[in-house]
């Protein structure tokens, strides 16, 4: 009796080691986090993400989209290169947070007060930095999929468990009672039941690891921990009691209600955390190995997700939307100009110092339109930029609520480009096809209710010359509807003589000084009158011969209409 007592005091004595240990891990990595996310507040987030993983996490807003009036396609998001935008603005916490910013940026609102609604929670935030950290350390315990590791966002598990099957449990059972059993027998016979117990444990232990059935559905019980930390999650949130948050709340208190069976035993399937962790989480992983218990809760819990499984979106929904306010809240900090846009149901489009979010320098400009666009400009003068400039804002101003401009005034518009197109070899297509299909939808959406807002980038460069201005100028003057701002940015100065009475001409320039040509980045009115493609020539040392010949071709083809026959 006397072993078995010093036995007992040594087990009690290591589990108030190891609960100090634990509560001092907690306030330590508590500490870290809220260092780091006050150091990383109004800055560009570290690290960069692989084209695979951003899709990965793009899945669930891309089913989610389905019943959205209006989202982003693959074309656009390309053209403007949103997935920097989401890298620039990803500040989130949590995988909540990073995969509803991806599905927040595809769907720019077409109505205003689910938009205001938005800015309130995000001018909430970055106003009140206690409320910010308190939020962000409780969704922090819904942690980030891993960029290196190929696993799905939570969003696309939540879809993919709908067609799970249950497993067999008798073994886990019986594995499960061998352990508890081995444990009272140590009681009774301290030295022979440890052994035992050893060795029960190493049985176990192979068996999860090399059984099958955890392989089979580690993808699932992975899904129930995120499900478990969002149920944790929500009730932190509640217990916050801020008046500010309680819709977000009551939301989140209702999905858990309905999922109440779901959480029975659910403890045992959670893993580590981006703020706890430590010492808890290696005893909890410990526990699992050895008694099994996350593939014994496993069928309960997955019919309970089956029943429940709008409620788990909803936690996503609600979560995520919280984190993407802090992420535009720091984003906003980041920049050294924003303003909220101004909605109107004018056909004026109307900025003042609007700049691309993403330029280093950028240079501001400002503009009214009513309708149609064309710019003109040498290479590299700053057109493609600008069309990008102008759709990325009108995105974020009916995303976020927050313009890179000083004002910034439009109606809420469907967007859609046709920029940077290449040649379809998956498909067989040439860039003449892609562009060609390009510029169809674009074509299709222009005839659907409400405004569109569109940005063409030279059009129909995939062919020859004389069909290209004869096509492109149909195209554009179609586009030019009630409903339509065309933006389009071409080299072909015949488009801005035909066009004239549909478009407003702008222009960009540049300054030729000795061997180098400055741009100046302004959008000026009127069509271009220079241009530098032989200059550059010149300059990149084609030598006297090529650049002054081009230069002389070019001159008699103005003066004449007729390019002249080469020679020797």
């Amino acid at each position: 009796m006397k072993e078995f007592w010093i036995l007992v005091l040594c087990i009690l004595g290591v589990m108030a080691l190891l609960a100090v240990m634990i509560l001092r891990s907690n306030r330590n990595n508590k500490e870290e986090f809220l260092r780091r996310m006050g150091e990383s507040w109004g800055k560009a987030p570290d690290g960069s993400y692989s084209r695979e993983h951003i899709e990965r996490l793009a899945a669930y807003g891309k089913y989610k989209s389905a019943g959205e009036p209006f989202f982003i396609d693959e074309i656009t998001w390309k053209d403007l290169g949103m997935d920097r935008v989401f890298l620039r603005m990803n500040y989130t916490v949590s995988a909540p947070g990073e995969e509803y910013l991806l599905y927040l940026l595809r769907t720019p609102k077409l109505e205003e007060a689910p938009l205001w609604e938005r800015d309130r929670l995000i001018g909430l935030f970055g106003e009140n930095e206690k409320m910010r950290q308190a939020v962000q350390l409780i969704l922090a315990q819904v942690p980030k999929a891993s960029p290196v590791l190929a696993q799905r966002s939570i969003g696309e598990r939540l879809q993919a468990v709908k067609e799970a099957k249950p497993i067999g449990q008798k073994k886990h059972y019986a594995l499960c009672a061998a352990a508890v059993g081995s444990l009272f027998f140590m009681l009774a016979q301290p030295v022979c039941g440890f052994f035992l117990f050893l060795a029960v444990d190493c049985v176990n232990i192979a068996d999860y690891y090399g059984g099958g059935d955890r392989r089979q559905v580690q993808e699932r019980l992975s899904l129930f921990q995120s499900v478990k930390r969002m149920m944790a999650a929500g009730r932190l949130l509640e217990r916050l009691a801020w008046d500010a948050l309680a819709s977000y709340a009551a939301s989140l208190r209702q999905a858990n209600e309905n999922l109440q069976d779901f959480k029975k035993g659910s403890y045992w399937v959670s893993g580590k955390d981006n703020v706890s962790g430590g010492l808890e989480a290696v005893l909890a992983d410990l526990i699992r190995m050895i008694f099994h218990v996350d593939l014994i809760c496993y069928n309960r819990m997955l019919r309970e997700i089956h029943r429940h499984g709008k409620d788990a979106e909803r936690m996503l929904e609600v979560l995520g939307e919280l984190d993407c306010a802090i992420a535009a809240a720091s984003f906003r900090e980041m920049l050294p100009v924003w303003s909220r846009p101004a909605f109107h149901g004018k056909m004026q489009i109307q900025a003042e110092g609007l700049y691309h979010p993403l330029v280093a320098h950028p240079v501001a400009n400002d503009f009214c339109l009513e309708g149609g666009m064309l710019v003109t400009g040498s290479n590299a003068s700053g057109k493609s930029t600008f069309l990008r400039n102008v759709a990325m804002n009108g995105i974020l101003a009916q995303t976020i609520a927050t313009c890179a401009a000083a004002s910034y005034r439009a109606p809420m518009c469907r967007i859609l480009t046709s920029m940077a197109l290449s040649d379809n070899l998956a498909r067989g297509e040439s860039y003449f096809m892609a562009e060609i299909r390009s510029l169809k939808r674009i074509l299709d959406a222009a005839g659907q209710e409400g405004f569109l807002l569109c940005m063409v980038d030279e059009v129909l460069r995939g062919t020859n010359t004389i069909e290209r201005i004869a096509a492109s100028s149909r195209i554009l003057q179609s586009l030019r509807r009630e409903n339509v701002f065309c933006f389009a940015a071409t080299h072909d100065i015949e488009l801005t003589y035909i066009l004239e009475n549909l478009y407003v001409n702008y222009h960009f320039g540049e300054e030729v000084r000795g061997k180098d040509v400055l741009f100046s980045y302004r959008l000026k009115k009127g069509r271009a009158s220079s241009r530098n493609a032989i200059r550059l020539l010149e300059m990149t040392g084609y030598g006297e011969k090529i650049a002054e010949g081009a230069r002389q071709a070019a001159r008699e083809f103005e003066e004449t209409g007729v390019w002249k026959t080469a020679s020797d």
